[in-house]
C-alpha cells in the first residue's frame, strides 16, 4: 500500500505550481517600468546595477499623491530659458509634483526614497537572467539614463485600466555632456537589441525592442517601443527619453498591447515635464 502522503492534495500542489509561474510571469512583465522608480545608477558590469549612491542633494520630500498643493512654487519667477541647468533634488521633487497635480491619483517620488529603493531593485535584477546582458538596462530604464551622482524624482500616472500606467522620470546630471551621453547611450543600444531573453526563476520571456523616431522640445530625443511576453501574457510600451542642458526626462507608458499606447500622448507628456523643469 503506498504511503498516504504521496497522493495528499495534489489539486493544490498544482494550484500553487500555477500561481509561482504566474507571480514570476508577471514580474518579468512589469519589471522595465517598476525597477524605474527602484534603481538609480550606473552598473559596475554590463548585466547589473550598481549600489545607489546618495545624492549630493539631501532632504528631498517624502512621496506625495497628485491632486493637492506643489511642494514649492517658483509663480514668480520667470520661466528658465536656454539649456536646462543642475537641479537639486527638492527642486526636482518640487516640478514633479506640479506635473502630479495635473493629473489626480498621480504618486511622486523624491530622490531620497528612489535611492532607498534601489536594494529590492538590485535584487530582482540578481535573480533575473539576461541574454545578451549588455541589453539588461532596458529592463532597469534607470541604469541606462543615471550615473553615479546624479539626482532623481519620478511620477507615476495611472491610467484607464489596471494595465495602463505612464512614469516619469527626471532625471538630474552633473553637466550636460553627461545627459546627453545618456540618450546616446540608449539610442546605442537599440541597434543591437532588438530582442532578448529573459529568465526568472523557472520562468523565460522575451522582449522585443524597435526603435522609433522622435522628436520633442528637448536637444535630442530617442524613443522605442518594447513588447515582453512571458507565461502567456504580454505587455507592450513606449517610452521617449529627451535631453535638455543637464536633464534628460524619460516617460514610458505601458499597456496590453501597442494599439494601446498614443506615441503623441507620451510626447506631450514629456513637454509637459519639461515646461515643470523650467518654472523651478
Amino acid at each position: 500500500m503506498g504511503s498516504p502522503r504521496a497522493h495528499r492534495h495534489p489539486t493544490r500542489h498544482s494550484t500553487l505550481g500555477r500561481t509561482r509561474r504566474a507571480t514570476r510571469a508577471l514580474a518579468l512583465l512589469v519589471v522595465p517600468l517598476a525597477l524605474a522608480a527602484c534603481t538609480g545608477t550606473q552598473g559596475p558590469g554590463p548585466s547589473q546595477p550598481g549600489s545607489s549612491t546618495p545624492s549630493a542633494s539631501t532632504g528631498a520630500p517624502a512621496s506625495s499623491t497628485g491632486g493637492g498643493p506643489a511642494a514649492s512654487t517658483s509663480a514668480s519667477a520667470p520661466p528658465l530659458t536656454g539649456p536646462l541647468p543642475t537641479f537639486t533634488a527638492e527642486e526636482l521633487t518640487a516640478a514633479a509634483q506640479e506635473i502630479a497635480d495635473g493629473h489626480p491619483g498621480s504618486r511622486v517620488r523624491g530622490d531620497e526614497e528612489i535611492q532607498g529603493l534601489a536594494a529590492s531593485g538590485q535584487q530582482l535584477l540578481d535573480g533575473m537572467d539576461i541574454t545578451p546582458a549588455k541589453c539588461a538596462p532596458f529592463m532597469d530604464d534607470q541604469n541606462a539614463t543615471v550615473p553615479t551622482g546624479a539626482t532623481i524624482a519620478s511620477v507615476t500616472i495611472p491610467g484607464g485600466s489596471v494595465e495602463n500606467e505612464t512614469y516619469i522620470s527626471l532625471a538630474s546630471y552633473p553637466g550636460p555632456r553627461d545627459a546627453a551621453d545618456a540618450v546616446s547611450r540608449t539610442t546605442a543600444l537599440l541597434r543591437s537589441c532588438g530582442t532578448f531573453t529573459l529568465q526568472l526563476g523557472g520562468t523565460e520571456g522575451t522582449a522585443t525592442l524597435k526603435s522609433r523616431h522622435a522628436a520633442s522640445d528637448a536637444e535630442s530625443t530617442a524613443g522605442y517601443w518594447m513588447q515582453v511576453q512571458a507565461g502567456g501574457q504580454n505587455v507592450a510600451s513606449y517610452t521617449m527619453s529627451g535631453n535638455d542642458g543637464a536633464v534628460v526626462v524619460s516617460v514610458t507608458t505601458r499597456d496590453d498591447t501597442e494599439a494601446e499606447i498614443m506615441p503623441d500622448d507620451v510626447r506631450a507628456t514629456l513637454d509637459e515635464a519639461l515646461t515643470a523643469l523650467r518654472s523651478r
